[in-house]
């Protein structure tokens, strides 16, 4: 039987199948509720659980279009977040009429395009190693490769700033560009910043300052009383977002800006640093001593085509 979700009474048994499921993606009650059932786009009729004998077997998460993507796709697109069957489950048609339903689900709210995963959800995309069969399922489903995401790590037992990264530093104070740790002061010009450079940041930034934490957690550059770069810690040790205003670019803004942030972590006991998708600042974070972690195919699927 597939079902949609009814109440909180299913979320032990959601959070149960996906953990058991997407073994390299485990998420808690409290990240599963603020990602999810906080999302005002939430829909139960796409948030799909099958049972077998009683049990849960397996799930479907689907989230049609709402606010605008970290990672922009073209307007009206639906995504499916995140789908599971229980291995000894498998090949028995569940994961089709999870799938179908999730898909039917987005159709009915408008959406002629969907994609697999989503960055401001979970992760970018599926992960090459870790789920290899599910991949091959999509793809033989109608869902078609679009591209790569590739997620960066770097450990932070030892992190010496390059000279080049210290010359910026130095350089960028005399030019009057300061880079320092956010403080509660800083809240409505880093808005205007993000509002005007990028607007899909935001919300990555509020939920950061809501959840009082924000001054180890992120960090500006600012040319006097002017936001000019902004770059945060999500959760736990992963970093992102990282941006710097199109007219200070390619001064060593961003780079003076990432080491602080590092060492900010390190302070904080922090051992590892991650990014979930470097896109095409891949070469430059390769530089500062990341590298490749996981590699997530990009999927894509018309519907009614």
């Amino acid at each position: 039987m597939i079902r949609p979700y009814r109440t909180e009474a299913d979320e032990g048994a959601l959070l149960g199948l996906w953990n058991a499921v997407m073994t390299r993606d485990p998420v808690t009650a409290e990240v599963f509720r603020r990602r999810t059932l906080g999302d005002p786009n939430f829909d139960p009729a796409g948030c799909l659980l099958a049972e077998a004998g009683g049990a849960p077997v397996g799930f479907a998460l689907a989230v049609p279009p709402g606010r605008p993507h970290l990672f922009a796709n073209e307007p009206g697109t639906g995504r499916i977040a995140a789908l599971g069957v229980l291995p000894p489950h498998r090949q028995r048609g569940i994961g089709t009429a999870l799938l179908d339903g999730a898909l039917s689900s987005l159709a009915g709210k408008g959406c002629r395009n969907v994609v697999v995963a989503a960055h401001e959800h979970f992760m970018p995309g599926v992960d090459r190693e870790a789920y290899a069969d599910g991949l091959g399922f999509l793809v033989r489903r109608g869902f078609r490769e679009t591209g790569e995401a590739v997620a960066m790590g770097r450990p932070l037992y030892d992190l010496p700033w390059p000279a080049a990264a210290r010359e910026a530093e130095t350089r960028l104070a005399r030019q009057g560009v300061v880079v320092r740790l956010f403080e509660s002061g800083d809240r409505v010009a880093t808005e205007g910043f993000l509002a005007v450079e990028f607007p899909t940041y935001i919300e990555f930034f509020n939920a950061k300052l809501d959840g009082g934490t924000a001054r180890e957690d992120v960090v500006l550059a600012c040319a006097g009383h002017r936001v000019v770069g902004c770059c945060q810690r999500i959760e736990a040790d992963h970093v992102g977002p990282f941006g710097v205003a199109a007219g200070f670019r390619d001064r060593g803004v961003g780079t003076v800006m990432l080491y602080r942030l590092l060492d900010a972590m390190r302070a904080r006991g922090y051992r590892f640093a991650w990014f979930g998708h470097t896109g095409r600042a891949q070469p430059y974070y390769a530089r500062a001593g990341f590298s490749v972690t996981r590699r997530y195919a990009l999927l894509e699927r018309r519907l009614g085509a």
